[in-house]
């Protein structure tokens, strides 16, 4: 038997998975090891279940990254939220019966918003990180001169092809956008685990009341949580950022969110989770 987080904070990108994940490293969760030549974020999400080449590594060297076995683990990887057949299968294998005591846990946002942030995000980087910092994911919101696309732009070449496409864990670009796809995603999870065992929380009640949320997480791990959770602490500000979407824009991808977005609704109706979840969840202001 091999011993794997207790806590997978699963997405969704954008969404106030950095916020919470401080908290619950701060009160004391075992952060995941970063190993030579990996970027420092690791340390809070370590990437293993949507990087191919990390996932081939095996069980073992996933086990490895969590090496205090006096502290109960957390992986806070929000790419994770498209891959829920790999997180079933790895936590069979590791035995114990720990596929059945994995909490996961699972923030979702106005898609259209946490669209835009992504934008905010990747425009951001390529605006202040050395090329050698940059990626291919990075680079998504770059025209082919190297300037960086408008919220417009990257909408219709970015955004819009993606959403047109059911390969949920296609690794290409515009696969942080699919991610706002959230029926598709939370049905597997559904269908993989016991509803109860997953928390679904709100962004927008992060943002305006996150002592609340704060007290729905306690209640679902079962046990109090030191600290105060902060709704907001990436801030990467700055006077190019984009602030609210164009009518355009957002038409665009409300023209393939709404259903969606409804499918969403009545998908969380008819498999109700823990008591401590929030009931009806909020519909996004589209």
């Amino acid at each position: 038997m091999v011993r794997l987080p207790s806590i997978q904070i699963i997405g969704a990108q954008k969404a106030g998975t950095s916020a919470v994940a401080k908290w619950l490293f701060d009160s004391g969760y075992c952060r995941p090891l970063v190993f030579d030549d990996e970027p420092l974020y690791y340390s809070k999400e370590a990437h293993f279940f949507d990087i191919d080449w990390n996932y081939n590594l095996g069980l073992d060297y996933y086990a490895s990254r969590f090496r205090d076995d006096e502290l109960p683990a957390l992986d806070a990887t929000p790419d994770t939220l498209t891959f829920a057949q790999r997180v079933r299968d790895t936590y069979e294998l590791a035995g114990d019966n720990q596929v059945n005591k994995l909490a996961v846990i699972v923030i979702l946002r106005d898609p259209v918003f946490r669209e835009l942030s992504l934008y905010n995000h990747m425009a951001y980087a390529c605006r202040n990180l050395h090329q050698s910092e940059l990626s291919d994911w990075h680079r998504q919101v770059a025209r082919s001169d190297g300037t960086i696309m408008t919220f417009n732009e990257f909408v219709h070449e970015v955004t819009m092809p993606a959403l047109a496409t059911n390969e949920a864990q296609d690794l290409g670009k515009g696969r942080s956008s699919r991610h706002g796809l959230y029926a598709n995603h939370l049905k597997e999870w559904f269908r993989l685990f016991n509803r109860n065992q997953i928390l679904v929380l709100s962004y927008d009640e992060l943002c305006t009341a996150p002592k609340r949320v704060q007290d729905r997480i306690q209640r679902f791990l079962g046990r109090a949580i030191s600290g105060s959770l902060q709704e907001k602490i990436n801030s990467n500000d700055s006077h190019e950022k984009v602030l609210t979407p164009s009518t355009e824009a957002r038409e665009c991808i409300e023209s393939i969110m709404k259903p969606h977005n409804e499918r969403l609704y009545h998908l969380l109706e008819e498999n109700p989770g823990p008591s401590m979840e929030q009931r009806p969840f909020p519909r996004f202001h589209l």
